[in-house]
């Protein structure tokens, strides 16, 4: 008999007896927290039994429900409101131009603002010109109680965000004012995930437990990221979306130089000099960087310079996310160390350091790629490199103090 056609979703696997069970298996990006239209997935995982035909007739009915959760009905959108105005925005070019990992979170900022509950019904179904002021504080209110201080926060930017858009096109939009400006929103730097940075000794425990554990790239991969500040999709060279080249590589890597590092913005590496010359004088001012990438096997220069030691190709998210944890566990690290805490940390470093700019080495803003623009960044990333390098000295010495006097009395 031959192989009858499945349904989507649908997977077949070999039971004890050797019979053949049919499952309906709900895909991975449709998993809560994922929403769509204001609402998570219906529909979970679910056995659709051994008979072929009955499992056919269940998958289809679990499919119509997935696929009417998925694209919802453009019929049920009234216009005006602000679930219409969130579609709305998501058709204009202001929104379809941002990098794909920001549509991402915008998107379910806006899938959470839209199922929010209120005194009568949900907030995606209010008419978007009639939110004011009060309406505005109860839903920040609702959001926080609901999804903390952080994806609150975060959701309201992109509310801000949309009014703000809607109210320059009011002819198309109905939208006028901006209820969501001026109301104290709390600074958020993300999609709301809650991350904290790291300290200096928290960074050092993970790269000591990965070099234990033989996993030396993931080392590198926080010194990249607490050391250089790149973002993780930029250290691991994860497949980008929007076709941006992701990823730190050997060739831009010259010992006792400079390192070829990410902004991520633009997908551009600028080359940041890792010693200063000074009065004829060697200054390193990334030994850290420096000794966990030079204990690592150099490649070619496309090749990555962290890399799964397993096959020698680029990690893939979910595996990183695993190693990370049992390296976490190893080093005795508490649970709400995130990889992009390492970032953080070093952000906060730089910051602690005095250096107030430090876009020139973390790539928050888009950099002009031109020989003068260029050459100023290299200037100023010396200069942060060197308040930092003292920073850490300073940092260090006033430890060793303190140890000594504890061990002292």
């Amino acid at each position: 008999m031959a192989d009858v056609r499945l349904p989507s979703y649908v997977q077949k696997h070999k039971l004890a007896g050797k019979v053949t069970g049919y499952f309906w298996v709900r895909p991975q990006w449709a998993k809560p927290p994922a929403m769509r239209h204001g609402q998570q997935c219906p529909v979970q995982s679910t056995p659709l039994g051994t008979d072929v035909a009955t499992a056919i007739t269940k998958a289809n009915a679990i499919n119509a429900a997935f696929k009417e959760w998925r694209d919802g009905s453009q019929s049920k959108l009234v216009p005006g409101s602000v679930m219409w105005l969130f579609d709305w925005y998501r058709g204009t070019e202001k929104f379809t131009e941002l990098r794909h990992v920001t549509r991402t979170g915008y998107k379910l900022a806006m899938d959470m603002v839209v199922a929010i509950e209120m005194k009568v019904g949900r907030f995606g179904t209010r008419q978007a010109k009639l939110i004011d002021a009060t309406a505005s504080d109860a839903l920040y209110k609702k959001a926080k109680d609901k999804h903390g201080e952080r994806q609150g926060s975060y959701m309201m930017q992109v509310c801000r965000l949309v009014w703000n858009q809607a109210s320059r096109h009011h002819k198309a939009t109905g939208v006028k004012d901006n209820p969501f400006s001026g109301m104290g929103i709390k600074s958020s730097s993300g999609a709301g995930r809650g991350n904290r940075a790291s300290t200096r000794a928290e960074y050092e425990a993970y790269k000591l437990a990965a070099a234990e554990m033989g996993k030396h790239s993931m080392a590198a991969a926080a010194a990249i990221l607490f050391e250089g500040c790149q973002r993780v999709y930029d250290a691991f060279g994860f497949e980008d979306p929007d076709g941006y080249v992701r990823g730190v590589r050997w060739g831009g890597y010259r010992p006792g130089e400079s390192i070829g590092l990410i902004q991520s913005k633009t997908g551009n590496v600028v080359d940041i000099p890792i010693v200063d010359r000074i009065d004829g004088e060697v200054v390193v001012l990334y030994p850290e960087l420096e000794a966990v990438i030079g204990g690592l096997t150099r490649g070619a220069d496309d090749d990555l310079i962290v890399r799964d030691e397993r096959t020698g190709a680029a990690y893939t998210k979910d595996y990183m996310n695993k190693l990370h944890r049992r390296i976490r566990k190893k080093a005795g690290l508490p649970d709400d160390l995130k990889f992009t805490s390492f970032r953080h940390g070093g952000i906060t470093e730089l910051g602690d350091s005095g250096e107030v700019d430090v876009r020139a080495v973390s790539g928050h803003k888009t950099l002009n790629v031109t020989g003068i623009y260029n050459k100023a960044s290299q200037e100023k990333a010396l200069r942060i490199a060197a308040r930092r390098r003292e920073h850490i000295t300073t940092l260090v010495g006033a430890l060793a103090e303190v140890k000594d006097e504890a061990d002292a009395e």
